[in-house]
């Protein structure tokens, strides 16, 4: 999908030539596959790998418990933002006098993880009022912070879960998981044009969209633009960043917000054409640790993958496995696995896999 969108050159800035995007692609592909087989031959090396149980019972009053807990995080932390800040975002869109989305609000590296983690754990409810609550509750809060981002990767982790636990064929999950794309695509293009006064011609004025492109439906160049820039940004980087030694900026984003310190300097790199603030994620190892960071990280990632894939782990640990895929499906966006809000989430998902799942059969 990135490639094809890159094709496009739907805007000015695009990086003019396809080859040194298909040999980030080929080489980031080849690595993976070389951790991944890494695994697969170290488990081959000592007759194979262990194979976990793939039946599981949950204890509801440990999930509820839970779910309780995240609710009052989270209420306790909308209620301090309100009372701070005023009115969320959302409600600028219709005229309120409200702060921007990125402005508003304090501790939302903990509020949007225990929002993400309590919206997957409402599949395990037995109470069909309680778990159509979190369906409702999860999109609606995030959507109140205009968080366009931490909707789709939920979205997307959401629908990791329901085709682990569904007795629908593949044809139906692909046809739910398509219906859940189109409406993800629809409300984020909503909150990108209520996020700002000038509608659409701020994302074609900031993106710098080719005028033949203006024609087309918002929610088209929104889709193109958003996986085509982050590419396009990388061979940008590549092209103009002379590098000079190893470094640990990567590790920053894992800090709290009020802790956090600008990354390497993506700006400073005198290339006017780098339009956004994404550059897939091979754009912190690559500043880093040059081609090494390409490769290494790539290698890690095919040696996780290699491993939650053996033994039956992916089905075992279904809620931590959501946001490990999650990561990977929008890897072409950023790298979110060092992020402090996944790390959060990742963490709560493992407390609570562990603390409601308590039988394997």
């Amino acid at each position: 999908m990135m490639l094809i969108a890159f094709e496009f050159h739907i805007s000015y800035t695009s990086y003019p030539e396809i080859a040194l995007a298909l040999l980030l692609c080929l080489s980031s592909l080849f690595f993976f596959l070389l951790g991944y087989s890494t695994v697969h031959l170290a488990y081959l090396a000592i007759g194979g790998s262990p194979y976990g149980p793939t039946a599981y019972c949950i204890d509801q009053k440990r999930l509820r418990r839970f779910q309780t807990i995240c609710l009052a995080i989270i209420f306790g932390i909308l209620i301090f933002n309100w009372k701070r800040d005023g009115l969320p975002p959302v409600f600028g869109f219709f005229g309120a006098d409200t702060l921007g989305y990125t402005e508003y609000g304090s501790l939302k590296q903990l509020l949007f993880p225990t929002v993400m983690a309590l919206f997957l754990t409402a599949q395990l409810e037995p109470s069909r009022t309680r778990r159509w609550f979190f369906y409702a509750f999860g999109p609606l809060c995030i959507l109140a912070y205009a968080a366009r981002g931490a909707l789709l990767i939920m979205l997307f982790q959401f629908l990791v879960v329901f085709s682990m636990r569904t007795t629908l064929s593949k044809k139906k999950v692909y046809l739910v998981a398509f219906s859940v794309l189109c409406a993800a695509i629809g409300i984020s293009n909503v909150i990108g044009n209520g996020r700002s006064s000038l509608g659409s011609a701020a994302l074609l004025g900031y993106l710098q969209i080719k005028r033949s492109y203006y024609e087309w439906p918002t929610a088209y160049i929104w889709l193109i633009s958003y996986i085509s820039t982050p590419i396009s940004n990388m061979c940008w980087i590549v092209h103009a960043y002379r590098y000079n030694h190893p470094s640990a900026s990567f590790l920053k984003s894992l800090l709290p917000s009020f802790w956090s310190s600008p990354s390497l300097e993506v700006g400073d790199l005198g290339s006017d054409n780098i339009v956004d603030g994404v550059h897939t994620y091979l754009a912190k190892y690559y500043l880093d640790f040059w081609w090494l960071g390409v490769f290494g990280v790539n290698y890690i990632w095919g040696l996780v993958f290699g491993y939650i894939n053996t033994g039956n782990r992916l089905t075992r640990h279904y809620l931590t496995s959501a946001v490990l895929l999650g990561c990977i499906g929008f890897m072409f966006f950023s790298d979110f696995l060092t992020m402090l809000l996944i790390v959060v989430e990742l963490f709560l998902l493992s407390v609570g896999n562990r603390y409601f799942t308590v039988q394997y059969a």
